[in-house]
């Protein structure tokens, strides 16, 4: 598994390459975590379009994750879903639970134009 970690904007991007597995879960989880300290609230996208195979375990830190940002008043969006990993969310109804666009551009673009609105004031 190979993680590319950067900023663009306010949203933290992560793009995951290969199997998403027990072997690569802790490592994605761990690196990924240490990075939404880089942006308050957290507004991450994580890119799957280069996942081969996600099991259970990558599953676990995807949830994980969420819950993460979502506790700290951020958000969080996947993208590039392919035909396995579609498959999987679909089975396990992860797809009504994760937002996911079709591409990375997309998820950053809109995550982009949320964080870079002014606050709420009402």
């Amino acid at each position: 598994m190979s993680i590319s970690l950067g900023l663009q904007g306010p949203c933290v991007i992560a793009r995951l390459t290969g199997d998403f597995d027990f072997g690569s879960a802790a490592e994605v989880r761990d690196r990924v975590t240490k990075a939404l300290d880089l942006t308050q609230p957290p507004l991450l996208v994580i890119d799957m379009q280069a996942v081969s195979v996600c099991d259970s375990s990558g599953l676990s830190v995807l949830v994980y994750l969420h819950k993460a940002v979502t506790a700290s008043g951020g958000r969080l969006l996947l993208s590039g879903l392919n035909g396995r990993c579609k498959h999987l969310f679909a089975i396990t109804a992860l797809d009504k639970f994760f937002d996911i666009r079709s591409t990375a551009e997309l998820a950053i673009a809109e995550l982009n134009e949320e964080g870079n609105s002014p606050p709420f004031t009402g």
